[in-house]
């Protein structure tokens, strides 16, 4: 992907930083890798304060990070971070379910519009798009919890880079994933809030960085030919 494509005029820093995200997330642009203002700038055709702002999100995002002396560059995301925030956010989306199934069940029309956007994303095997479209179903959830408190708790786990860098890693098929957010808008539609709290977690902590060689090595165990 060029860095050098015609940018549009208006949020220059949101288009550099997906860009930018594009990049890590496909591995062009590795761990290490340095990424300097002026060049960005000068391949992008633009000014350095759209760029400064675009790095400044991303290390908010934490997938780069600002050294002393030595400027920005891409930062290791290791599948240890991302399994204890899979945990934590486990816990945090099954809770905002549980209140939502009890007094909320409203929301469940913008979560298929979410759904129908992964999908969409998931045909053209767009992770940025489908991580949007996951983080906007989620947040959804937290946000018709009616927690303040939830709410801010969940967005410091920034769920939309977290789960592109788990989409990258992953062998799941996106369909398959955009599949899974069906039961829990079924769950919330039943009425069982206790149900609904389950199923969150559930799809929560299936989707957790390292499950699928977990699941490999449970099989290789149990062949007599291991």
């Amino acid at each position: 992907m060029s860095l050098a494509q015609p940018l549009l005029r208006e949020s220059l820093s949101q288009q550099i930083r997906d860009r930018l995200l594009s990049r890590i997330m496909s591995g062009a642009l590795k761990p290490g890798d340095r990424l300097i203002e002026l060049k960005i700038a000068a391949e992008m055709a633009t000014s350095q304060a759209p760029v400064r702002e675009a790095l400044r999100e991303l290390e908010a995002m934490g997938v780069i990070e600002t050294l002393r002396n030595k400027g920005a560059r891409v930062r290791v995301i290791t599948n240890e971070e991302l399994r204890e925030i899979y945990d934590v956010r486990a816990e945090l989306e099954a809770y905002a379910t549980e209140l939502v199934t009890a007094g909320a069940r409203h929301v469940t029309a913008g979560l298929m519009t979410c759904i129908r956007g992964m999908k969409k994303a998931a045909n053209k095997s767009d992770s940025i798009a489908f991580a949007d479209h996951n983080m906007a179903f989620h947040r959804i959830i937290v946000e018709g919890a009616g927690n303040k408190v939830l709410l801010d708790l969940w967005e410091m786990l920034n769920v939309k880079m977290r789960t592109m860098v788990n989409v990258s890693r992953s062998s799941r098929n996106l369909l398959e994933l955009t599949e899974s957010h069906q039961m829990i808008v079924d769950a919330i539609l039943s009425g069982n809030a206790k149900h609904a709290h389950a199923v969150a977690r559930t799809h929560v902590l299936d989707n957790k960085p390292g499950r699928d060689e977990q699941a490999d090595s449970s099989v290789a165990a149990a062949s007599p030919d291991a």
